[in-house]
């Protein structure tokens, strides 16, 4: 064991800290921006759904442009250090937005330019170097990158506890946002003396290993952007890949459809739940940090339990067993809040957040795998691509729909419909061809070929200059 911790440690290199200072920040605002919504501003569930849906439009947008323009510059760092100062600098604004519309605004801009970081920081990591060490790279800023999510969510954590006491549960928000501005602002000067410069090359990339998607989606809510975007999309090609007979294949199309429905429904639960806790149910803010961070630590410690299983399983019947879980927890609740008004036993509300992380693990890696599999090799990073903007798709539509339901409706119908969402998309993944059985079917039975299946590597991922 030790000896594995030396061998992280020396891959490590000093500018990993930077990315992991950066998601610190973004961690730690994940929850407090929805709880200043409630708390600061006075405003409902419905402007929270609101904000959630104006926030991933604005991130998919950037994630169009900032791609397009890192790659015409031949410039990588100060994409970095530009993503890093605007967050820093937004979230110093949110401490002293007097307005709804004034934190809207500051969010909307922060999400813009943090997608700039995303489209390089996995470039920096891996120009200049070897091809057989990018994986190792890749994955090293990940975890590093996932460890300062978690830890943001422990620092917002413990800050809540003590500080209200002192000076009021208003102005410790307030300071809190001041102290992610500066901790962004370091982020972004120390990005600048340690991010090494490099030669930007766009040759050929092939993106081998699952360990690629650990903490590439940390948090559901698309407005966090990536670690790093698979590909750059542009919009015709995208619309002639999904209506062209020479487009992705059947099997592709429907997937990416379940996809989508799946993060649908994934928003019509997850955007209202910290105001659930807080507003319904009562809970302090701290409480709220401490239920989410459960869920993230659940999603860090799945990651390798999911990987064997996916190994030992496939992808597609992974993918599928996490949503039927997920789709019983948002059963669950919405049950539980239609028949009464407190809230759960703490125990339940536990066990409940660390199943939800957990799912998401297996989710995610399953996801991401499927579409390399089931993506032919020509448009397999185009693919990829397109999954991460699936991601922002669904959590715009359901940041809308999930406010005006659970205003007019209450909770438990907005949970209602997330559940039945994900109960369709299991009904179009059923559909789905499964990439293990596509690779066995024709050997013969009994043959040493027949218990291989595909594993969850990403191999064939392609960059080229000039591509799409």
């Amino acid at each position: 064991m030790s000896k594995a911790l030396r061998s992280w440690w020396r891959d490590i290199e000093p500018w990993y800290f930077v990315v992991g200072l950066a998601n610190l920040v973004l961690g730690t605002s994940s929850v407090l921006i929805p709880l200043s919504v409630a708390k600061v501003f006075n405003h409902s569930v419905g402007s929270v759904g609101l904000l959630a849906s104006l926030v991933s439009l604005v991130g998919v947008l950037g994630s169009l442009i900032w791609g397009r323009l890192s790659d015409a510059s031949y410039r990588r760092k100060p994409f970095i250090v530009l993503g890093y100062a605007a967050a820093g600098l937004c979230f110093l604004g949110v401490s002293l937005a007097g307005s709804f519309r004034q934190l809207a605004v500051l969010n909307m801009l922060l999400n813009f330019f943090w997608v700039a970081n995303a489209s390089v920081t996995v470039l920096i990591a891996i120009e200049n170097s070897r091809e057989s060490s990018w994986e190792g790279r890749i994955s090293r800023l990940n975890q590093i990158g996932a460890m300062g999510w978690v830890l943001g969510l422990a620092s917002g954590s413990l800050w809540m506890t003590l500080m209200p006491q002192h000076l009021g549960e208003l102005t410790a928000i307030r300071l809190l946002f001041w102290a992610m501005g500066l901790i962004g602002l370091s982020a972004s000067l120390f990005a600048v003396v340690s991010i090494p410069r490099t030669v930007p090359k766009f040759t050929q990339r092939k993106f081998r290993g699952i360990r690629l998607a650990i903490g590439n989606f940390m948090s559901e809510r698309a407005r966090y952007a990536p670690l790093h975007l698979y590909h750059r999309l542009h919009p015709k090609r995208v619309w002639a890949m999904l209506t062209h007979p020479e487009g992705f294949r059947p099997g592709t199309k429907r997937f990416l459809l379940s996809t989508l429905i799946a993060f649908v429904a994934f928003g019509f639960f997850g955007i209202p739940l910290p105001l659930l806790l807080s507003q319904k149910f009562g809970m302090p803010s701290s409480s709220v940090f401490v239920l989410f961070l459960l869920q993230h630590i659940g999603i860090v410690l799945a990651y390798p339990l999911a990987s064997r299983r996916i190994r030992k399983l496939g992808n597609r019947y992974v993918q599928m067993g996490s949503l039927w879980v997920r789709a019983l927890l948002f059963g669950s609740f919405s049950v539980y809040l239609a028949l009464q008004r407190t809230a759960p036993p703490t125990a339940v509300l536990l066990a409940g957040f660390v199943i939800y992380g957990i799912a998401w693990s297996y989710f995610q890696l399953s996801g991401i795998a499927l579409t390399s599999r089931l993506a032919s090799e020509k448009n397999r990073g185009l693919a990829l691509g397109l999954y991460n903007a699936i991601a922002g798709t669904g959590w715009i539509l359901a940041g809308l729909g999930s406010g005006l339901v659970t205003e007019r409706f209450g909770y438990f119908v907005s949970f209602a419909i997330a559940a039945g969402l994900l109960a369709v998309g299991l009904g179009v993944l059923s559909t789905v061809p499964d990439p293990s059985a596509v690779a066995t079917g024709s050997h013969p039975k009994g043959s040493q070929t027949t218990i291989k299946r595909w594993t969850p590597a990403t191999r064939g991922l392609r960059w080229h200059r000039g591509s799409h």
